[in-house]
């Protein structure tokens, strides 16, 4: 008897526990709770999936607490546009999630161009509470490594195939979980040390006091050459002797190259006191190649080669310099901490090192099913979009949901029928309003499949475009002749030290629109579905000129509004003409031409929009 009582006590022990590592089961396991994190769960819940988010901290949006350390963004919180389409002036506010309550817009926090980073953090765990998203907080994920014989906690013959149980991690209580899906939204937060000697005579960034006080006829030298370093010269520069400002490559302004991660105007003060001899310097030298050293006699600081040559140049005397202070302000990295030791994952090489390396629909390269989200994806696009902050993320967060919801629950990429005759309607719409398109320029377009035999289209919105040769795997829909709407800069106006304010930067005639140097709509016409070697040696933001292309560029303008009757919307219409081979001159509602306008019948030369 006594036997059979502790044969059902451990069997009792045995379906206790069972059940305990059941319920520790999901199907999206999210790791931080930053914006990316809150984003992807918002359409998660929406959708109505199992998923959790596990956070480290007390709080959503826990990099926000000590970053910016001088506590002003650098993002845009642009309250008026002169317009009320909500997508329109979303391509104007930088910080706010996408949601369905126009009340959770990050613009009406504050009337400042750039908030305070304290409203940020307020902001996302509002945003969090709103929607009551599923977050364990105080939770560090640890050892987080796939499972070689993968399992399911679902028996029923309608079971997703997200229910497989396919990682499994604990945190630091030694709490396991079980995972069908994880996704890491941690950001970069690990301070970037480099490997040269003196480097912890170095204040950090993360570390940096906002006393101004300390800094008081200081003379100062910044490792780093980012919005950081620029930043922190810009707080304390009042009462400085001088500053110097190090780092391999020159000064990239972001109004040149473009990218919003580059040098901000905001932060370039120590520019025109470079520039107008006032003591402040910057130099372009390689911190790997030299060494930091504090003096005996006086404890203050030099910066010196490993070798010094016998012919000192300008440079070296420049390193003789002595400093009082040295401010490491290098960027962050990722935080490989959460990986099982046996746990090997492929690294970028160069500029995007400190990023993880992942395929084109956001996994990992080297697990099935284990996929990055928010700035942990800007390895994609780095330095050609915006997909390493909100305003970009935030839709390539929404199109990877989309990658979900058609890979693991069979629901295809959102989509609409058009009939060919209001299709110039709604590409006039979409150039004037569509935001994801227009934040991620060059990343994400919008997909026209055209069926001939019915006279209509299939418009899919916000598409990754490197996941083209991939169409029919990602969405469910394919079509053998296609029509892509993107949004780029002339190919090349874009670059540091490039002069984006000559005389001759805009376009002016519409026979010269394929030279638009500002952001502008193009379409691209093909006639067969990709190949991946179609996308080999193209530049990051193109298309690619195959033998059967079309390409039409739609004239640029100045105020991004695309509905001037014979520069925009006549061309266009014609365009579509020539590759529906349907007249559509009384199709375009009076809306976006007038009929006295639709009747006229422009000559445009074909190479305007010709086959290339």
């Amino acid at each position: 008897m006594k036997i059979l009582c502790l044969l059902l006590f451990v069997l009792f022990l045995i379906d206790h526990s069972l059940c305990f590592d059941q319920t520790k089961f999901h199907e999206y396991c999210i790791i931080g709770a930053g914006p990316s994190g809150l984003q992807l769960a918002y359409f998660l819940q929406q959708t109505q999936r199992d998923y959790i988010i596990y956070e480290k901290t007390s709080q959503a949006g826990s990099f926000f607490i000590d970053y910016p350390r001088h506590r002003r963004l650098i993002s845009i919180n642009k309250r008026y546009t002169g317009e009320r389409n909500r997508k329109f002036n979303l391509r104007h506010d930088w910080n706010s999630l996408l949601s369905d309550d126009e009340q959770l817009r990050f613009t009406h926090r504050s009337k400042q161009l750039f908030p305070s980073a304290d409203l940020m953090i307020d902001y996302l765990n509002d945003f969090s509470h709103h929607y009551k998203l599923h977050i364990q907080f105080n939770t560090t994920i640890e050892n987080l490594q796939p499972i070689s014989q993968q399992t399911t906690t679902c028996h029923s013959k309608e079971c997703s195939y997200s229910s497989i149980i396919r990682f499994h991690m604990n945190d630091q209580h030694q709490n396991r979980y079980t995972c069908g899906m994880v996704i890491v939204a941690t950001g970069l937060f690990i301070p970037n040390i480099p490997p040269i000697y003196g480097i912890e005579l170095a204040t950090g960034y993360e570390n940096l006091s906002l006393n101004v006080e300390e800094f008081e006829n200081k003379s100062i030298l910044i490792l780093g050459r980012g919005n950081s370093a620029f930043e922190v010269a810009q707080h304390i520069y009042d009462v400085t002797n001088f500053i110097h400002m190090i780092s391999r490559s020159r000064v990239r302004n972001a109004y040149a190259t473009h990218y919003v991660g580059d040098l901000r105007a905001i932060n370039n003060q120590l520019l025109d006191t470079y520039q107008l001899k006032s003591l402040d310097a910057l130099v372009e030298i390689d911190l790997l190649d030299h060494e930091l050293y504090q003096r005996a006699i006086d404890g203050r600081f030099q910066l010196k080669r490993k070798q010094t040559d016998t012919n000192i140049s300008i440079q070296e005397r420049q390193e003789a310099t002595v400093y009082d202070r040295v401010i490491r302000c290098l960027g962050f990295q990722f935080d490989n901490s959460i990986w099982h030791r046996d746990v090997q994952m492929a690294k970028n090489l160069g500029r995007t090192k400190k990023y993880p390396k992942i395929r084109s629909d956001y996994q990992s390269f080297d697990y099935d099913h284990l996929y990055f989200a928010g700035t942990l994806t800007h390895s994609l696009d780095f330095r050609k979009s915006s997909g390493g902050f909100i305003h970009g993320f935030r839709y390539t967060t929404r199109a990877l949901h989309r990658i979900f919801e058609y890979r693991y629950h069979q629901q295809k990429w959102p989509s609409i029928l058009i009939p060919w005759h209001i299709l110039t309607n709604y590409i006039i719409k979409r150039i004037n309003e569509a935001d994801g398109i227009y934040q991620m320029f060059g990343q994400l377009v919008d997909i026209i499949l055209i069926d001939r035999i019915h006279r209509q289209c299939r418009y899919l919105e916000e598409f990754p475009l490197r996941l083209l040769p991939r169409l029919e795997d990602i969405t469910g829909y394919t079509s053998n002749n296609i029509l892509i709407l993107n949004m780029q800069y002339g190919m090349n106006y874009s670059g540091a030290g490039r002069d984006v304010f000559a005389f001759d930067r805009v376009s002016a005639s519409i026979n010269t629109a394929d030279r638009s140097n500002f952001l502008h709509p193009v379409l691209y016409y093909y006639q067969s579905p990709f190949n991946e070697t179609d996308f080999e040696h193209i530049k990051s933001g193109y298309l690619p000129k195959t033998s059967s292309v079309r390409i039409h560029h739609i004239i640029e303008n100045v105020l991004t509004l695309w509905m001037q009757l014979d520069e925009h919307i006549l061309p266009l219409r014609i365009f579509l003409e020539n590759i529906l081979n349907i007249d559509l001159q009384q199709r375009t509602v009076d809306s976006y031409a007038r009929r006295k306008f639709l009747q006229q019948k422009l000559v445009i030369p074909i190479e305007f929009y010709a086959a290339v």
